[in-house]
């Protein structure tokens, strides 16, 4: 008995869809798009945080740089502060009132006091605030038995004071001088600052000269008149 040829099974696989594989080609495309996409994201993310945290760091440096004598312009918290008078030039014996005792600001001669260093001699207020216009710093002291040791301390410290770019001769352009009018021992006086002192604490003296010399509104980047 001849054996009945064997037939072929069906091919009933489904052949790959040249359309499907096109959009699967065109899905892993955009993917790798949109992957590139958020990673240049991300990275202007991070360049952004970085130049943000760059530039306060760099704000706060130079903060911190105006705000000490490392730059010279502005200066450490030593002393009160007080609202500035106008500078006008006034004749000599017109009557001026001050905010401050002793006084810190305002009106005074057109001339000034024209050595620095200790004087024993009383000087008019209204002569000295020409020197603090000028960026000196002015020392006073309050004794009425003289107290000479106190004068020699103050020598001392005068002469130990960094000289500054607008000193005349080598001398610190500090006026040291005895005043009454006043509550406190010891004052230490700039254009708008006073240092109120019981005693002698060369220190905080050292901090107020350093902060405040050359600071004066007829100041000019650090250029004063002498």
């Amino acid at each position: 008995m001849t054996p009945e040829p064997r037939t072929q099974a069906a091919d009933t696989s489904i052949p790959d869809d040249p359309t499907t594989k096109r959009e699967k080609r065109l899905a892993a495309r955009e993917q790798r798009k949109q992957r590139a996409a958020a990673a240049q994201s991300r990275a202007r993310l991070t360049r952004v945080v970085l130049l943000t945290v760059l530039a306060l760091a760099l704000a706060a440096l130079t903060v911190a740089a105006f705000t000490t004598s490392f730059f010279g312009l502005a200066a450490p918290s030593v002393g009160r502060t007080f609202p500035l008078l106008a500078a006008d030039h006034v004749a000599e014996g017109t009557p001026v009132e001050y905010n401050s005792r002793p006084p810190t600001s305002g009106p005074h001669y057109a001339a000034w006091y024209q050595s620095y260093g200790l004087v024993t001699e009383t000087i008019d207020p209204r002569t000295w605030v020409h020197n603090l216009e000028h960026g000196a710093i002015v020392l006073l002291y309050n004794c009425s038995e003289g107290c000479p040791d106190l004068v020699a301390q103050i020598r001392e410290l005068h002469g130990t004071l960094p000289r500054g770019r607008n000193a005349r001769n080598g001398v610190p352009r500090m006026l040291v001088l005895p005043y009454a009018d006043m509550d406190s021992r010891i004052a230490v006086v700039a254009w708008g600052y006073l240092l109120d002192l019981d005693e002698l604490d060369r220190d905080r003296i050292v901090r107020f000269y350093d902060a405040r010399i050359d600071r004066g509104p007829e100041c000019v980047n650090l250029t004063c008149p002498s």
